[in-house]
């Protein structure tokens, strides 16, 4: 097998293989796309279940608002950690790699379920979220190297409809644990699932080496990972710990940030070997796909936490606000996976460009639909009992059906435009940029709608709250309350739906389609030709 991939021929100025790989089987392709999915659910429901038990955790260690960390410790931690592992696939045994942030998952895993004070959780979670951060790019970059590109459209499209499943499972599995065991098989749990994913990829894939070993910018990782924590730190703070955007903490993290990413850009661009390949933007559809991901995420991770507390805050408070949230985000989440089914079966017939500015003006008309919302709003209007012509469900279903179709698009798109030793760290770009869009749109626009409450709400209505049982006084200022909590809601979703524009503009500039050939190896023009390059990784053994 080795053999056949160094059986190179120089006669056209680029590689050819004198022997092609066989085509992988049916079998072969629904054990290595299961192994990825384990590990890629296992990540995603993480946080999930863990924000879901978090109230549990911190009332036996007695610190029970000090919950900010435990959960920025790993989405700080998984943000800084994806080019990394991105870059360390592209340089070594890609399924090693993968392996590897499994084995780094399930330990801090297994020293989370371990912990006895906080502290040590926070450390512990940090630890998982290194790990977290390899599954998605190396996910994809195996995806990439190991499936012809029409084999490729679909898995992506599948694989990426795992975060919406998380949105909705996450919570269910996180209170099940809570109510029947103890919080500390929130984390113990994954450890059977990553077993499962870590044989059938230890046992069904080759080692996926690149021919070229090169040095990594181990300098590159410190300032990556710095400018990380220096910039999303003061996010979370200013969110859940009431810092002001003025507050000397806050501006010094943030010109903290500046400075690392300066040297940062500076220092990659210098790199013989970057980290982060910022040349890489010079592609016209990676710059165009890694900004219009970035936008787009600072949509879709912030919409299901503010529509779980409208539902259960103001439009179905009470006992059963759980479960009542939980069917809401059905209507989000089911559209949203099939829409990266979908989005990916469309790749194999049209352009970048044409999927996904479908996909973006229908969210757009969805996330419209959420500007208008009041206390007269129903949760659900249905006809025939089943089919939903109104309430907030409606305009669920085109956001997160026109959110799901563009999920596939931009990582094919970024690894077309490379070799096939970079689509690693190509896709890792693009996961990177969307995590990072994700995690600071939560933290801007959660900050902006409490900024617009503040305004809109009477100071009297927020001390009611507290107020057990409430006193007559108070009746009149909660409701003023719930009216001034949703228009806050409301002008928040409006600023979403510019965020989807300035994604929708970025798309304008995507060209190109899919390969249509399996011989393909990225470097696709921006004029839509394709250039024909074969990968000079060790391909798999599908008999294997």
């Amino acid at each position: 097998m080795s053999n056949q991939a160094n059986a190179l021929d120089q006669s056209a100025g680029s590689p050819v293989p004198s022997d092609s790989p066989p085509l992988p089987t049916p079998r072969f392709e629904l054990l290595v796309t299961v192994g990825i999915l384990l590990a890629l659910l296992m990540g995603a429901l993480d946080n999930f279940v863990a924000l879901t038990a978090l109230p549990t955790i911190l009332a036996q260690f007695g610190q029970p608002n000090s919950g900010t960390f435990v959960i920025s410790a790993y989405v700080i931690a998984s943000t800084a950690s994806i080019s990394i592992f991105a870059k360390l696939s592209d340089l070594w045994s890609r399924r090693n790699v993968f392996l590897g942030a499994l084995a780094v998952f399930m330990v801090g895993s297994v020293l989370s379920g371990l912990s006895q004070n906080l502290t040590e959780l926070i450390v512990f979670r940090a630890i998982q979220g290194l790990g977290s951060g390899g599954f998605f790019p190396i996910g994809i970059a195996i995806v990439a190297v190991v499936f012809p590109p029409k084999t490729r459209a679909r898995v992506i499209g599948a694989l990426s409809g795992v975060f919406g499943i998380a949105v909705v499972a996450g919570p269910l599995l996180g209170s099940a644990i809570v109510q029947y065991t103890s919080w500390r098989w929130v984390f113990y749990v994954n450890i059977p699932v990553g077993i499962a994913g870590f044989a059938i990829i230890a046992v069904t894939l080759g080692p996926l080496r690149p021919q070229l070993v090169r040095k990594f910018d181990l300098t590159g990782a410190a300032l990556l990972v710095g400018w990380v924590a220096a910039i999303m730190y003061p996010l979370y703070q200013i969110v859940d710990s009431g810092w002001a955007w003025t507050d000397s903490r806050t501006l010094g993290l943030f010109g903290t940030g500046g400075i690392l990413v300066i040297a940062f850009v500076i220092l990659e661009l210098r790199a013989e070997n970057p980290l982060v390949p910022i040349r890489l933007f010079s592609h016209r559809v990676i710059a165009a796909g890694g900004g219009a991901t970035f936008f787009i995420g600072m949509v879709f991770f912030p919409v299901a936490t503010f529509l779980s507390l409208v539902v259960g805050v103001v439009l179905a408070p009470g006992s059963g606000s759980s479960e009542t949230v939980r069917d809401i985000l059905y209507f989000l989440v089911i559209p949203l996976v099939i829409g990266a089914v979908l989005g990916g079966q469309l790749l194999t017939r049209l352009p970048y460009r044409v999927v996904t500015v479908i996909g973006i003006v229908i969210g757009i008309i969805g996330m419209a639909g959420l500007t208008t919302l009041s206390i007269s709003t129903p949760l659900w209007k249905l006809m025939f009992g089943v089919v939903p012509v109104g309430g907030i469900v409606l305009p669920l279903i085109p956001l997160g059906f026109g959110i799901g179709v563009t999920f596939p698009v931009f990582l094919l798109a970024a690894q077309n435009q490379v070799e096939m030793v970079n689509v690693g760290e190509a896709g890792g770009m693009i996961q990177f940029l969307q995590s990072l869009g994700g995690a600071v749109g939560l933290s801007v626009l959660a900050s902006f709608q409490s900024t617009r409450l503040s305004s809109l709400d009477p100071s009297p209505s927020v001390m009611c709250l507290s107020t057990t049982p409430p006193i007559p006084l108070c009746a009149s200022y909660l409701s003023s309350f719930e009216t001034s909590l949703l228009s806050s809601y409301d002008q928040t979703f409006g600023v979403m739906v510019a965020l989807l524009v300035v994604a929708f503009v970025f798309v304008l500039f995507l060209k190109g389609r899919l390969p249509k050939t399996s011989s393909q190896k990225g470097g696709s023009t921006e004029g839509g030709s394709q250039a024909t390059v074969p990968s000079p990784e060790v391909a798999p053994n599908p008999a294997t």
